[in-house]
């Protein structure tokens, strides 16, 4: 199943380096795009994110276009929430 959303990406986060301190990489993006995206890559959404997991160990957070409450709704039409 997939989504379709208008996401830009906001950072990338790498793990944890030698002094257990998260290390993130900031991305710069301009305009929002819109992307499909694979429902069991999807981490968690808050109101301004949504946390995707990718590849090589990597989590990346994506501002979105809309809110929450558009998510939901997204998501209960396809019947991917409880």
């Amino acid at each position: 199943m997939f989504i379709a959303l208008k996401i830009k990406a906001k950072s990338v986060y790498h793990g944890y380096d030698e002094k257990r301190e998260l290390i993130v990489e900031p991305v710069a993006s301009a305009d929002f795009v819109e992307k499909l995206i694979k429902i069991d890559r999807i981490l968690s959404f808050t109101e301004d994110y949504v946390f995707i997991e990718c590849p090589h160990d990597t989590v990346q957070t994506w501002e979105y276009e809309g809110s929450l409450a558009d998510i939901k709704a997204k998501l209960a039409s396809i019947r991917a929430l409880v």
